[in-house]
């Protein structure tokens, strides 16, 4: 009975010296709002480049089909780190830019080469027959994809889109390579300052939890919206 009051006291004197001491906290926030920065910006980044590249990769055209393919398969190959510090210490060596920046670069074009798969194995999901049905009935050929595949499209890719989108958030944790002081970093500073490994990695690990699951909340909510049956059921009840 007599080790909990000295537990909690150990635990209270942790927190008070990697959180409290010398605004230790400031730290942690800072690497909080870089970490969500760089994840939502490299996902919309990931995601438009990855429709191009998923375009150019589903045309007849050799030109446009050939660098799409090469670029996925070397993408997909290659490591996050490698490819976040050859980026920025070998393409951008000379160039004074942010590495916030480039770490948004990197992630986004990762992600963009298993989003450009995404959307190609979604795309080729939908029966073929939908599409000669809309453009029977008068549809152009982007019309036809606007109104009836990309729809389906969307609503079979976004489990696997979540996965990813999940993954990139934790891959965030690397940016410390290039001097980025995102959540990961910040714990090491702070780690550093205290000699105390457990509780900075922790809360850390909390956060990194937190981030993913509300986002994952937000694509749940999103794949619900775009679920047909839920909206035939919000119709019936109506």
């Amino acid at each position: 009975m007599a080790a909990e009051p000295g537990f909690l006291a150990s635990v209270a004197e942790s927190f008070e010296s990697n959180i409290l001491h010398e605004k230790r906290y400031l730290l942690i926030w800072d690497g909080l709002k870089t970490t969500v920065l760089i994840s939502v910006l490299a996902t919309l980044f990931g995601t438009l480049l990855g429709a191009l590249i998923c375009t150019m990769r589903m045309s007849p055209r050799l030109l446009l089909n050939l660098p799409a393919r090469i670029y996925i398969n070397v993408l997909r190959g290659m490591p996050v780190l490698v490819l976040l510090m050859l980026i920025f210490y070998v393409v951008f060596a000379s160039v004074n830019i942010s590495p916030v920046l480039v770490a948004v670069i990197a992630f986004g074009m990762n992600f963009g080469a298993y989003v450009a798969e995404i959307y190609r194995a979604g795309i080729q999901s939908i029966d073929r027959g939908q599409s000669e049905a809309g453009i029977s009935m008068g549809f152009t050929r982007l019309q036809t994809f606007l109104y009836i595949v990309l729809p389906q499209t969307i609503q079979r890719i976004l489990p696997v889109y979540k996965g990813e989108f999940i993954s990139l958030v934790k891959m965030t944790s690397i940016v410390g390579y290039i001097a980025v002081q995102d959540l990961t970093k910040a714990s090491d500073i702070i780690r550093s300052r205290t000699f105390d490994a457990f509780f900075p990695l922790v809360m850390v690990a909390i956060l990194y939890f937190l981030i993913s699951w509300i986002l994952m909340l937000a694509l749940e909510y999103l794949e619900r919206r775009t679920d047909p049956k839920q909206r035939r059921r919000k119709a019936v009840r109506a």
